[in-house]
This record gives structure tokens, sequence and C-alpha cells, in this order.
């Protein structure tokens, strides 16, 4: 579960025409595999989270560094802060990243959340609904929800965003506490109405974890937000389910056409260097082609790489997650680019045709 990737972001503080087909050849000159379009064009903005080297022993300077490439590498930038729904805004008005990223021409995708796991006395880690202190944390309380709305209503406001993000990996919630859907259902389309209001131009959706979607029978959700949702978001980890990326089946993604009509936005993908499977950066650039290759005919409007350098997870998400997700970057901690690198920067390099025109 990728929902707790926010402690890998409180570096934040620090800052006041149609898609291709893709192959990968290797050259007898060419130390490195190199990513080969049949055409110069993409339909697609790219993102990579701009976590700096040598995390967490970081300088500014290596955030600002990692900030720069990360805008060198694409467009879009996930942004996660803590806290990540009700309080967000006063929190993103004192780190300034909404503007730190747009210095280096990244736009963020900010994300307000309702949810978040935390440690319950006597149960353990539990996924419950994140309220503020006094609040009664149920998504049908009334002062909950009107505190929420309004969060999310300031946030539009202020900042303008081209992406709002109602939650990430949502679908992990609601296998839990099913009985909330429907009252999730009507605070989404509260809020969603007061974005419009505020920033008609902001495009909302939620995220979803397609693994758990996949392994829970969870679709139907997908229908339930195609009338409601401007993209249909997802984050996409193939390689808990299949050894090698030349596992996933062809129709991996294109069953996705049955169930939406709207655009998908990859908000996080990605291959570790290393894994108990004996995963390598040979495979990483496996997966980007074989990703590219199975997502064709979808209507893809972003796809984000999980991390710009390596890190070591830790806290909550080492309890939650496998180690080797601190893998799953296009850099390792010092600095030294992986093969996938040159893969993803090749693709950035490609002549950009906005999605949506």
């Amino acid at each position: 579960m990728r929902y707790l990737l926010f402690f890998s972001l409180l570096f934040l503080l620090f800052l006041g025409c149609t898609q291709t087909q893709y192959s990968i050849s290797n050259h007898p000159n060419q130390t490195n595999n190199t990513l080969i379009q049949e055409t110069s064009v993409r339909s697609f903005y790219l993102g990579v989270v701009p976590t700096p080297k040598s995390f967490p022993e970081t300088t500014f300077d290596d955030i600002t560094a990692a900030y720069e490439e990360s805008g060198e590498l694409g467009e879009v930038m996930m942004l996660w802060s803590s806290p990540s729904g009700i309080g967000q805004c006063e929190k993103l008005r004192q780190n300034r990243a909404v503007e730190g990223a747009r210095v280096y021409g990244l736009e963020p995708i900010i994300t307000v959340t309702f949810f978040t796991i935390a440690e319950v006395q006597g149960e353990g880690l539990k996924i419950v609904v994140d309220a503020p202190e006094g609040i009664n944390a149920n998504i049908s309380n009334s002062e909950f929800r009107r505190l929420w709305v309004e969060e999310v209503k300031n946030i539009a406001q202020e900042f303008k965003p081209k992406y709002i993000s109602l939650g990430n990996e949502i679908n992990s919630y609601f296998y839990y506490h099913p009985e909330d859907l429907d009252p999730y259902l009507s605070l989404y389309d509260e809020a969603y109405a007061e974005i419009k209001h505020v920033s008609p131009d902001t495009k909302v959706f939620v995220v979803f974890s397609y693994n758990q979607m996949i392994e829970n029978d969870q679709f139907y959700l997908l229908g339930e937000f195609d009338g409601r949702s401007d993209l249909i978001g997802l984050t996409t980890y193939p390689w808990h389910e299949f050894d090698s990326p030349a596992d996933i089946p062809y129709n991996y993604y294109s069953r996705l056409s049955g169930y939406t009509t709207k655009p998908v936005a990859f908000t996080e993908i990605g291959w570790p260097s290393t894994s108990e499977a004996g995963s390598s950066e040979d495979e990483q650039v496996e997966f980007l082609e074989r990703f590219l290759e199975l997502t064709d005919d979808n209507d893809v409007e972003m796809i984000n790489w999980l991390f710009l350098h390596e890190m070591k997870l830790k806290g909550t998400m080492a309890d939650i997650s496998k180690e080797e997700t601190g893998t799953i970057s296009l850099k390792y901690v010092d600095g030294t680019k992986k093969k996938i690198y040159a893969a993803w920067e090749e693709l950035g390099n490609y002549v950009l045709v906005v999605p949506g025109q």
C-alpha cells in the first residue's frame, strides 16, 4: 500500500495526437538499453517524485537540485503533505511546496484525502477517517464534512491547481469500510462542485490502487466515479503479482475500457531494481517498455514514476511495504543513474501533445 508515502515527502517542508508504440533495443555501440519510439510524440504528461539524494541525510541544495531535475524529466509532480486533509491548505502556505514545484516548471497534483493509517490501541494499524482532534472521525459527521469540503475549496481557490485528487488509493479504505461509500460519494460531489465554482479549470479525480482493485474485484468503483470525475487515477505495481514484466498479460490495462470512459492518470508506476525475486536495472527498463505497450490503447493523461532517488523506507511505510519499494527509482541514493534514467529521459524529450487537446 502506497498511501503513507507522505513521509517520503517531508523534505517539502524545507521549501517555503495519440499514444505511440515503443520498443527497446540493444545497439552494439551502446552500453545501456535505449527506448526507441516509432515517432517522437507523446500525448501524456510525465512526472517523478523529487526525492533528493542521501535522504534523509540531505541538504537544502540536494532538495532544490531534485526539484530542478524532476522539472527537466517531466511536467507534473505528485504532491502529498502532512496533514493530508483538513489543515493542508495552511501547511501548503507555510512550506510553499506549490510555488517550489512551479518554479521548476512542474504542475503539482495536490492530494486531499480523508483517511489515514494509524495505530489504534489494542488493534494495531488501522485505516481510519483522518479528522482533527475534537471532531468525530466519521464521514457522515456534519462537522467533519463541512470542514473537509471547506479545506478542498480553499486549496482550489488559493492555488488554482491543474489537478486535485480527493483521495489516494481509496479502494483500500472502502475494502474495510464499505458502508462509507455512499456518504463519501455525496461528500465528493459537494467538494467537486465547490472546486469547480472557484477554479473551473481544475481537473478533479480520485486514485485507486490497481493491484488491490484486481485482487479484491473492485472494478465496480470505477463505474461509481465515471460520471463524477474528470479522470480516473491509478497506482500500479505489477511486480507484486508477476516475476517479470514479460509475464504481465496483454489485457492487464485494456480491461479498464469496460468500466470507465475517462482518461487515466497513472499517478504511481514502477518496478524495483532490487528484490527477493531478483529484479534488476534491466527489468526496470523492460517494465517501462511493457507498460507503454500495454497502455497504448488507453486514453492516458499522465504517467508518474515513483521516486527520483532511492530511499530507505522507515516508520509505518516500512511496516506495510516491502523493502524493495524504495528502489523504484531512476537513480541510486548517491545520485548515480540507473538504466531506467536514460529511457525515461528519452521519453521526456519527445514532443508533447497536450492531453485533451
